[in-house]
């Protein structure tokens, strides 16, 4: 999962991911996502004169967005995307100061994260409602622009997703050398990896501080899923992922009781990228709901 002390979410490129699966984030070195120019399904559109980059697969009636976790580009979605588009129109995108798309200051807050991806269901001519996939840190801005624009949203789909008190509540339930061991990993990070991706790990460490609650409307039907496979980790961070674990679960159980349209799928399966090392779980839920 993502706020521990594993690969996603920390640079570590897509190739990365899939071979290390969440290794502790002090072995990285460089920016996740490379620029690839020779991508011919990368397309672009402008934000106030800065070019983001988007991929766009596939056709029918409902439009699928994909929200990348952070520091993560279009790029990540390859697979995934591929096998939706056979059902759906699909869409992924790189966040400005990621992959292809243009470096814009002061671009990573959730509120102009929201607007970009406003930006981008506006101007692609998605026939919204749209259906949301926010992975990791991506549900932040999902969960945030579904409450912002719930006209725009069909359904939405939660990828091993965060609570928004698992910070707080993961820095009450660890000791403080725990705690500090761990933000200092972030900290380091900053300075080893492009600007854009800088920012995001600041947006992380932002949320950190942050108790900001995001209402789920009543009427749009939400899947979360969670992974609670642990991986093999360096082993001071042992006691802290064990907790970690802990504290992600129980909190995504309390979303699942306090909201009656949310369905919980938890799974052993596969670890944090589960669109990646499952698909088949989020594929079939995704079918059931384009055929209603």
């Amino acid at each position: 999962m993502q706020p521990f002390v594993q690969g996603q979410d920390s640079g570590v490129t897509e190739s990365e991911a899939r071979i290390r699966n969440r290794e502790n984030i002090e072995i990285v070195k460089e920016s996740i996502m490379t620029q690839n120019t020779d991508n011919k399904d990368i397309n672009y559109i402008e934000n106030d004169g800065n070019k983001i980059a988007y991929c766009d697969t596939g056709s029918g009636n409902t439009t699928i967005v994909l929200v990348s976790g952070g520091t993560l580009g279009l790029e990540t979605w390859d697979s995934f995307q591929e096998q939706l588009s056979k059902y759906a129109r699909v869409i992924s995108y790189d966040r400005s100061g990621l992959g292809n798309s243009d470096y814009i200051p002061n671009s990573k807050n959730i509120d102009a994260m929201t607007g970009e991806l406003d930006m981008l269901i506006n101007q692609l001519d998605t026939n919204a409602p749209v259906i949301l996939v926010g992975h990791s840190i991506g549900g932040h801005i999902v969960r945030k622009y579904t409450e912002l624009f719930p006209e725009k949203v069909k359904a939405l789909f939660l990828i091993d997703a965060l609570h928004e008190l698992f910070y707080k509540e993961l820095k009450d339930s660890v000791t403080e050398k725990m705690w500090s061991d761990y933000v200092g990993n972030w900290d380091s990070l900053i300075r080893q990896v492009s600007p854009g991706a800088a920012d995001e790990i600041g947006f992380i460490l932002e949320l950190m501080k942050s108790d900001t609650r995001y209402r789920i409307p009543s009427n749009i039907p939400v899947y979360l899923f969670t992974s609670i496979k642990e991986v093999e980790i360096e082993e001071k961070f042992v006691e802290f992922n064990k907790m970690a674990f802990k504290v992600h679960l129980r909190l995504n159980n309390q979303l699942g009781e306090a909201y009656e349209n949310l369905t919980h799928i938890i799974t052993d399966k596969s670890s944090h990228f589960i669109y990646l090392e499952e698909p088949e779980l989020i594929v079939d839920k995704m079918i059931k709901l384009l055929d209603k």
